[in-house]
């Protein structure tokens, strides 16, 4: 089995230029993530952390630098690779949890596996056992306006993970909800590490959820630094 980092970054610098000014939003980021290592990167609001985490993800390019995921460079091919590698490695979950509203929790969980032309048997089976490992398996048939906050967010986490990927991005996965929540989906994320060797780099400001990491780093003057 490889040792290799599970996604790295080098050198990755993001300038933004508008009206004769540029904006020099990160600079020079060196940055891994092992199999299973949880990684919390903190922050002021405006230092960057959101763009990071979309260059992570190939959602948004670099100015500079490269960004490998599974070993496959991210900004050195078409879009068309770069979405399969989005869809083969890397699950997200955002603040808000965009599920889709008219759709059941199976059907919501089931979407990127759809997205691969995977056998519907299959899909079906492993939207199931995924909502099953989160603690939604009686509530696959619920749409998310019949959803608490706290389990739409996990019918998110569950749509983030059914694709297996290698490792998950989080945008502040528990600014929008409640501290008894918050830390019921800060468990339901350790478990899930420690279950399926999943790795996560979670953006937040929670700074209890980053308590709860391996490693924590704050995103300060476009650098990554260990916190002040």
């Amino acid at each position: 089995m490889s040792n290799s980092p599970v996604l790295t970054c080098s050198a990755v610098g993001k300038t933004y230029h508008d009206a004769g000014t540029s904006l020099e939003v990160l600079a020079n980021i060196e940055f891994s993530v092992e199999k299973g290592q949880r990684i919390a990167i903190i922050g002021s609001s405006g230092a960057g952390k959101s763009t990071f985490l979309n260059i992570l993800g190939g959602l948004e390019a670099p100015t500079t630098g490269r960004v490998t995921v599974g070993g496959e460079d991210l900004y050195t091919t078409n879009e068309h690779e770069r979405a399969r590698i989005r869809n083969r490695q890397l699950g997200f979950v955002y603040q808000f949890h965009h599920l889709l509203p008219e759709f059941t929790a199976l059907e919501n969980v089931a979407m990127p596996l759809l997205l691969r032309q995977t056998g519907l048997t299959d899909v079906e089976g492993a939207a199931r056992e995924i909502l099953n490992a989160v603690g939604l398996s009686e509530r696959v048939k619920h749409k998310p306006a019949q959803l608490s906050g706290g389990e739409r967010q996990r019918v998110a986490i569950a749509r983030a993970l059914v694709t297996q990927p290698a490792c998950v991005l989080m945008d502040e996965p528990t600014g929008n909800l409640d501290r008894h929540t918050a830390q019921d989906i800060q468990a339901l994320i350790k478990q899930l590490n420690a279950e399926r060797g999943i790795s996560f780099i979670i953006v937040t400001h929670d700074l209890e959820l980053a308590k709860t990491m391996d490693k924590t780093l704050e995103l300060r003057d476009g650098g990554l630094f260990s916190p002040q």
